[in-house]
């Protein structure tokens, strides 16, 4: 089992176990045996998952290297310049909801695709679930930094911290979390504080975007609304991660992330004059499939990754 699927089999696992009743996610073994239950394995395709449900994603000036998925009858408004290497993919038939404009789409828009629901659901579901772990406190500073291994380890093998943001994070100033490429990070946040997400998160030691899962918890899941906007805006600078907001709004400007941006709540999305590019295996495509969100996307890790197996430290 390669990192990634472990990371993901420790967000399904503790999925599996706090969701069943709802959903039901979960998955092989992290640490402990858990139940099995079928969780999606291609939400590495996208760079982008939007809630949708009915509104729109506004795409301008930007740059996206992955595919973007829309969920429920949301559609895709293109302006300004910009180019998306991938394919915009709906939930919904075709009900005229894909409008480029200036925008350059290399795969062009394909409709119908319940995956993608399905994708955003399971996400919806880790997110709650997740939530709701205690977690090791962390402030997210200007100038600070985090080992992954001070985190509270959870059922599925992630280390998940409760993160608050603090006034020092903005653009230009970074955090930094070291942790190896068999760790998985999960941090919390409840609250935002109505600060934005402006500084960039810096990884060391080996672990990677997809092995950290920022989660933006609050609000109502039911109605998919009331949540924190989580708001990046980096200043052109790069920060790195996966970012998770179910029930808030997503604002994303002037900023380049590696990484993935998933959810959006009831209302517009916006990725203006930025640059969002998937961590493999869209970005450089392996001849095997892989991958995980695994921290919190199935809970981090909604995703498999096969090739050979690494021993854990």
């Amino acid at each position: 089992m390669t990192p990634s699927s472990k990371l993901l089999s420790a967000f399904a696992c503790l999925s599996a176990v706090a969701i069943t009743a709802a959903s039901g996610l979960a998955i092989p073994q992290a640490r402990a045996q858990c139940c099995v239950v079928p969780i999606p394995d291609d939400v590495t395709d996208f760079a982008v998952l939007y809630t949708g449900d009915p509104h729109n994603l506004n795409f301008t000036s930007s740059s996206v290297i992955g595919n973007i998925g829309i969920g429920d009858t949301g559609g895709f408004v293109g302006s300004g310049s910009g180019t998306i290497t991938g394919t915009v993919k709906f939930s919904a038939s075709n009900i005229g909801q894909f409008n480029p404009n200036g925008v350059s789409v290399t795969g062009g828009a394909t409709f119908g695709n319940a995956n993608v629901q399905t994708n955003l659901n399971a996400l919806n579901a880790i997110s709650q679930s997740l939530g709701g772990e205690p977690g090791a406190s962390l402030t997210i500073s200007g100038g600070g930094s985090v080992n992954a291994s001070s985190g509270i380890l959870d059922p599925g093998g992630n280390e998940v911290f409760s993160g608050t943001i603090d006034s020092s994070f903005y653009d230009r100033t970074t955090f930094t979390i070291n942790g190896t490429s068999s760790q998985s990070v999960v941090v919390n946040i409840p609250s935002t504080d109505g600060l934005g997400f402006d500084g960039s998160i810096v990884l060391t030691g080996g672990i990677t975007s997809d092995h950290v899962l920022f989660n933006f918890d609050a609000g109502d899941f039911e109605t998919l609304s009331g949540g924190d906007t989580l708001a990046i805006d980096t200043g052109g600078n790069t920060t790195t991660g996966t970012f998770l907001d179910p029930n808030g709004d997503i604002q994303i400007v002037d900023s380049a992330i590696r990484g993935r941006i998933l959810g959006g709540d009831t209302l517009d999305m916006l990725i203006s004059g930025s640059t969002i590019v998937a961590p493999p295996p869209f970005a450089a495509p392996e001849p095997t499939s892989l991958f995980l969100l695994g921290a919190g996307l199935v809970a981090f890790g909604i995703i498999r990754r096969r090739h050979r197996p690494l021993a854990r430290p």
